[in-house]
């Protein structure tokens, strides 16, 4: 229920757009609660509000894997509406907001039918996408490797241009 920001936010936004980069970002959400979302979604709005956002503004809610996480139990319907509310407050603020999920998410958690307003990016590891519903972001691996970056980092292709 700690909501935080990452360290290295305003260095990594700061030198993406010092190198020409276009930028969205993404909140790793851990809301049980629409209120929270909001919250959430207005936090992130304070924060990307001195920088130049072209891409979406992702709401990425998953589950956080430990025995006592507060969002084990969370019912789809609140799942759907935490992400309802982070999509609308980021909308109503002029931004573009996506939905990120993988397919476990899409299919067994969210009712995507009420997301359909907004852009969804896919997280599936293989070597094409077999995802049924439509999405404009696509995550392809998690092993992918950058210049400049140490270590493992996901790999994306964005089919919409922003």
């Amino acid at each position: 229920g700690l909501v935080t920001v990452d360290a290295c936010f305003e260095n990594n936004i700061q030198a993406a757009l010092a190198a020409g980069l276009e930028v969205g970002v993404y909140f790793y959400s851990q809301a049980v609660n629409a209120a929270e979302a909001k919250m959430e979604a207005r936090m992130v709005l304070d924060l990307i509000e001195p920088y130049d956002i072209t891409y979406p503004v992702v709401y990425d809610w998953e589950t956080a894997g430990s025995a006592g996480a507060r969002t084990n139990n969370l019912d789809c319907a609140t799942l759907t509406e935490c992400a309802l509310a982070f999509a609308e407050t980021v909308a109503e603020a002029g931004y573009t907001p996506m939905i990120y999920y993988n397919s476990d998410l899409a299919y067994l958690r969210y009712d995507l039918s009420q997301l359909t307003d907004y852009d969804g990016w896919y997280a599936g590891y293989n070597t094409a996408p077999e995802f049924y519903y439509g999405f404009r972001m696509w995550q392809y691996t998690s092993s992918g490797s950058v210049d400049g970056i140490q270590g493992r980092v996901d790999m994306n292709i964005c089919f919409q241009p922003y």
